[in-house]
């Protein structure tokens, strides 16, 4: 097992100051006093254990695009999956986690002090539980977040990066991010029932983008009612029902607008007025679907 620091773990590593594991890459980027951010990478022919111990009070944002990770602290432990997000507040605190042989993270980290002045009104999210002086919460997969934060890591791994982009797609990352994050006041994660009954609600309401079926037959379906299905898609998908498969809609639009027309797409996802679609498509991307043909989304 590697014994780590976590200002280590998220740093640029030196042979001189830590007993490095085999494979792995880390990208650190400052932004801005008490504000930085690190794309690490972990390529292995076997998984590795790591003890960190988190010796900065750092808030984290994280986003794990390949997994899965076994995470323990204390009395408690996880598996953190592709696509997951992890927030946390804990200095002082031992970590343990099992790195799979390909395993890639963005880790935003930020004082709280600086996410109060970058957050605003938002930092009342998280704010009791900072007060507390411990949190860690794990949250499934948010389409903006992880969409952010795959931008994210794209720019860092840029071969010439351009801080300025990259400090704005922290921003936009840790406010869906912040957005996601659920205080354990409010109710705390989701449970295990529950998430299997939202997924297959998603999985309901994608299965015929052109006929969705109402939010009455998603709860019939389910055996959830209305006001747990519209808050549990807001937790677990970071979206409502109608912008999740409004979003999923255009996404569609778009790969169809690619061999057909602006009319037979519109048709193919249910639209009777194509007007109508050519608004909604608008909105989502900024161009019309001829544009759109005519490749301005390249």
């Amino acid at each position: 097992m590697y014994e780590l620091r976590s200002s280590e773990f998220f740093s640029d590593f030196s042979p001189a100051t830590a007993d490095r594991p085999p494979g792995i890459a880390v990208k650190p980027v400052d932004l801005l006093p008490g504000v930085s951010v690190s794309l690490v990478s972990f390529q292995n022919e076997a998984p590795v254990r790591i003890a960190a111990c988190n010796d900065h009070a750092c808030v984290h944002f994280s986003c794990l695009f390949d997994g899965p990770v076994d995470v323990a602290f204390g009395r408690d432990a996880f598996l953190l999956e592709a696509g997951n997000l992890l927030t946390s507040y804990a200095p002082g605190e031992r970590f343990s986690l099992t790195l799979p042989g390909h395993y890639r993270n963005v880790e935003l980290m930020i004082t709280p002090d600086a996410l109060s002045d970058l957050a605003g009104s938002d930092y009342d999210r998280i704010a009791a539980d900072l007060c507390g002086g411990f949190c860690v919460y794990r949250n499934g997969h948010n389409r903006r977040a992880c969409d952010a934060a795959a931008r994210l890591a794209r720019l860092i791994d840029d071969p010439t990066p351009r801080r300025l982009l990259i400090h704005a797609a922290a921003l936009e990352f840790l406010a869906w991010h912040l957005g996601s994050y659920q205080s354990k006041e409010a109710g705390g994660p989701i449970s295990l029932r529950e998430r299997k009954a939202l997924l297959a609600a998603r999985e309901r309401l994608l299965l015929d983008i052109a006929a969705p079926p109402t939010i009455a037959d998603l709860a019939r379906e389910t055996g959830l009612n209305q006001l747990k299905l519209k808050r549990g898609f807001k937790a677990l998908f970071g979206d409502s029902i109608y912008a999740l498969f409004q979003r999923e809609r255009m996404d569609r639009a778009r790969a169809l607008l690619q061999q057909h027309g602006v009319t037979e797409t519109a048709m193919r996802l249910g639209y009777s007025n194509v007007s109508h679609f050519s608004a909604a498509f608008r909105k989502q991307f900024g161009v019309l679907p001829r544009e759109a043909r005519r490749g301005a989304l390249d």
